[in-house]
């Protein structure tokens, strides 16, 4: 039986002389899909069903440095957590520290503070939020100007040409970037580093950039840059997604499911490997060698949705999505 507990919004601390903080016992909290959470004004709206458990927020007037530095609230949890969807948090008009309110973008940090693109700033109630489309990991959150970003990115673009995929992307402005990692992932979680292309370091003028990437996955393909200062900062770019014609014939049923999911494929032969992953990555099931069996029971996972990785053996992976109920 899935169990829900929401947290009404609380009231905004209008001082900080003493840090306020909140804590999840070992029984911790799972939250649905699309369940909206308030904790002392830090807000989750997930895609993926998430759970904190033995946790403890604090909440901290101490800035995150930059330049300029974030604003004077940091929501801090004590250990990291994954999560998927939307991000917000409200904050007051005395906690912009020097930001200029409509430029603010969401931050979230682990072990390196990652400024988001693509942020809705509303200036009336002091809120700000990222729909966050791919997971993050994260033990930390504020808000803060892009300045220090190493680049300005005009647009990304993924288009297929024939059998490869063509990346193009270009600049505005770039002030002391290092390179573009260009990433790519069959199940926009886990992601693997395709090539890395120089930045021009420092530029006022639009500046293109191209990847063509030769070998991509029959079925989705998902693409995104990680755009990478100096000194190592870095932020993410929006995720572009290609999905070219898969030369297998695969299916599942039932889907969804609620017991065992049968897997139905022309060429068996052809199958070195089948995993399955829930939406976070997290792997449920896996046969590898001789594939033996032709069916997962998936009874006893959690409910929400999976993906079914059938790997080739010319190394090409098809994907699949499930449902589980």
């Amino acid at each position: 039986m899935k169990r829900y507990l929401l947290f009404c919004q609380l009231a905004l601390l209008y001082s900080f002389n003493s840090e306020a903080q909140f804590t999840s016992g070992s029984g911790g909290f799972y939250t649905g899909i699309g369940t909206d959470v308030y904790i002392y004004g830090l807000t989750f709206k997930p895609t993926v069903a998430f759970s904190i458990t033995n946790k403890t927020l604090t909440i901290s007037p101490v800035a995150l440095a930059g330049a300029p530095p974030s604003i004077s609230r940091v929501y801090t949890f004590d250990a990291p957590f994954n999560f998927v969807g939307r991000l917000g948090l409200f904050y007051l008009g005395s906690e912009l520290n020097g930001n200029t309110e409509t430029l603010l973008q969401v931050v979230h940090k682990d072990v390196t503070a990652v400024v988001t693109t693509g942020s809705v700033v509303n200036t009336t109630t002091h809120y700000i939020y990222n729909d966050l489309a791919a997971p993050i990991t994260f033990s930390a959150a504020t808000a803060a100007q892009p300045n220090a970003l190493p680049v300005t990115l005009v647009d990304f673009t993924a288009r297929k040409e024939g059998s490869a995929a063509n990346l193009n992307w270009s600049t505005s402005a770039e002030s002391n970037s290092g390179y573009f990692e260009v990433q790519h992932s069959a199940d926009a979680k886990n992601w693997a580093i395709l090539s890395k292309v120089a930045a021009a370091n420092e530029s006022t003028i639009i500046r293109s950039y191209t990847y063509a990437h030769s070998s991509p996955n029959a079925g989705a393909n998902f693409y995104r840059l990680k755009m990478v200062d100096k000194d190592e900062s870095y932020a993410y770019s929006k995720i572009r997604e290609l999905n070219f014609a898969q030369d297998l014939t695969a299916m599942l049923y039932p889907n969804p499911v609620v017991e065992k999911v049968s897997i139905q494929v022309d060429k068996w032969s052809d199958i070195a490997s089948v995993k399955l992953v829930n939406s976070q990555g997290i792997s449920f099931y896996e046969s590898s060698g001789k594939v033996v069996s032709k069916e997962i029971d998936m009874k006893s996972f959690p409910a929400g949705l999976y993906v079914v990785q059938l790997r080739k053996t010319d190394g090409s992976i098809n994907v699949i999505k499930v449902i589980k109920q």
